[in-house]
């Protein structure tokens, strides 16, 4: 039948019953008994609610023990898990919830006013889905600890994962229990990860990073939790519970490198620190080296779409190399994992020889089973076992996998996927704006800044301010532009496609013109 996620939190509970599974924030524990026992309470509470196979249920909190909770109970019971990012917009999220035909959802208290008026959802509040649990807790507090009966295989599905697509739709990635257990397990075994590790998550745990959130399943090491990502936190996490390793974005890895700089706590105790969603720059792997001298330094690279992945990974080894002279290593996303492989497919689908660009393909077990709902999206993204990833890149001679530019210009800023075609749709609705281009220029901060370029309707103004402002409300923080360029009119090539890279290119040279300035 295979291993199913709620297999591995009930193993881990017979095994280690009282090793400790979670610490959230500064000293709420969990041992794997008590973890899996409030798992269960919870799985049998929403089953005695009437919670079937196969029914959807939302889940809007920080990360947190319910957030932990929530994701093994549905998967104890067969019920199919949808995470929603509390930065999301009150549009977005009632967008997602019609989406997915989530029928209640789990909510913490600080993000009610983002559910408007979802009529047609049960709404379970959390209290500060912490220690003050409201509904939540009441229902765990009648409930019975004993595991549920359930015939749950490895086939079913355990969650749509949302990404926003190009097309400024929702997509809910459909993952199975296989293609999690396979992606976190093999990830974890790959990167040398030890039952007795002490992991620090800090990444909103609503999409891909909820895996993170969890994988400690695998092993039965001890995952820290700390509520929302400051550089303060974590430091103060990695002194006090002798954090052995993390992921962060680059966008983090800057931040904590600066406290750690002005603040300095021991951190001999961190092994391994993993990043990913963007490459790095030599200069900031020799600061975070500096900062963490006894670190091992690790890039990943994954999708929604294959349960995180992780498809390749840029291993110590090869950060090492590039620092004693071979910098361009650092541009790549490393080799792949072996749970995967990976080809680069000219248009015509056929493989590309080294050096030649084409679409970054992966065929494995962690590739999810489609989009929800969308056969037209499916179809164009699963070929066969393989999935094609949009992202465009190469393979040089020794393997090494390069992302080389992202299909439809998607920015990541600060380790978020930001869509250009949702930042203009909203913008298009300016009265001001005749025309709207959004795309990302390179940042040392947040790996990319969310750039608009418009062109004004007859005797209007804008500026970014005003730009900013009408954003809020209709798209989340991260995806709000930072830049602004107003021109006359923007520029198309004779064949009337709109010209994104001049625009990148005079976007870059404004921001470097604003620095001499200053």
């Amino acid at each position: 039948m295979g291993t199913t996620i709620g297999d591995l939190v009930r193993r881990n509970a017979e095994r280690h019953p009282g090793k400790i599974a979670y610490i959230y924030g500064t000293d709420l524990r969990h041992t794997w008994h008590e973890f899996n026992e409030r798992v269960n309470r919870l799985a049998n509470a929403l089953r005695d609610r009437g919670c079937r196979p196969g029914e959807v249920v939302a889940s809007l909190t920080a990360d947190g023990p319910v957030l932990n909770e929530v994701f093994f109970a549905l998967a104890k019971i067969g019920a199919v898990r949808v995470g929603v990012n509390y930065r999301y917009s009150a549009a977005e999220v009632q967008r997602l919830l019609q989406h997915s035909g989530a029928s209640r959802i789990i909510v913490q208290d600080d993000f009610l006013s983002l559910l408007g008026d979802s009529a047609a959802v049960e709404v379970i509040g959390c209290g500060d889905g912490c220690r003050a649990l409201g509904a939540y807790g009441e229902l765990l507090d009648a409930s019975v600890p004993a595991e549920p009966a359930s015939t749950v295989t490895e086939a079913d599905l355990a969650a749509y994962c949302y990404t926003t697509g190009s097309t400024g739709r929702p997509k809910g990635a459909c993952w199975t229990n296989r293609n999690v257990v396979e992606s976190i397990s093999h990830t974890a075994f790959e990167a040398g990860l030890r039952p007795d590790d002490i992991w620090l998550h800090c990444l909103p745990g609503a999409g891909v990073p909820g895996l993170l959130a969890i994988w400690n399943a695998v092993l039965g090491w001890c995952n820290v939790i700390i509520p929302q990502f400051s550089p303060s936190a974590c430091l103060d996490a990695i002194e006090a519970h002798q954090v052995t390793a993390t992921v962060w974005v680059p966008t983090m890895v800057h931040a904590v490198v600066l406290e750690q700089q002005r603040q300095p706590r021991t951190v001999d105790s961190l092994r391994k620190i993993v990043y990913g969603s963007a490459p790095s720059t030599p200069a900031l792997i020799r600061r975070t080296s500096g900062a963490f001298p006894g670190a091992e330094l690790e890039q990943w690279y994954g999708s929604t779409e294959g349960a995180g992945g992780w498809f390749t990974r840029l291993d110590d080894a090869h950060h090492r190399a590039a620092l004693a002279g071979e910098e361009h290593l650092l541009t790549s996303c490393g080799k792949p994992m072996h749970h995967v492989d990976v080809v680069i497919r000219d248009d015509r689908g056929q493989n590309s020889a080294p050096g030649e660009l084409g679409e970054i393909c992966v065929r494995g077990a962690c590739v999810m089973a489609g989009y929800h709902d969308e056969p037209e999206l499916t179809a164009e993204r699963l070929d066969g076992p393989w999935l094609r990833t949009g992202d465009i890149g190469y393979a040089d001679e020794q393997g090494f996998i390069y992302i080389a530019d992202r299909k439809e210009f998607m920015i990541i800023s600060g380790g978020y996927n930001v869509y250009p075609i949702e930042v203009e749709n909203a913008l298009a609705d300016h009265p001001a704006v005749a025309e709207v281009a959004v795309f990302g220029v390179p940042d040392e901060r947040w790996g990319e800044r969310v750039t608009a370029a418009v062109s004004l309707s007859p005797d209007a103004q804008i500026d970014l301010d005003q730009v900013q402002a009408f954003c809020r409300g209709k798209l989340a923080s991260f995806k709000i532009p930072r830049d602004l360029l107003v021109r006359d009119q923007l520029p198309y090539g004779p064949t009337g496609k709109l010209l994104k890279r001049q625009l990148i290119q005079e976007a870059i040279a404004a921001r470097a013109a604003a620095s001499s300035a200053d």
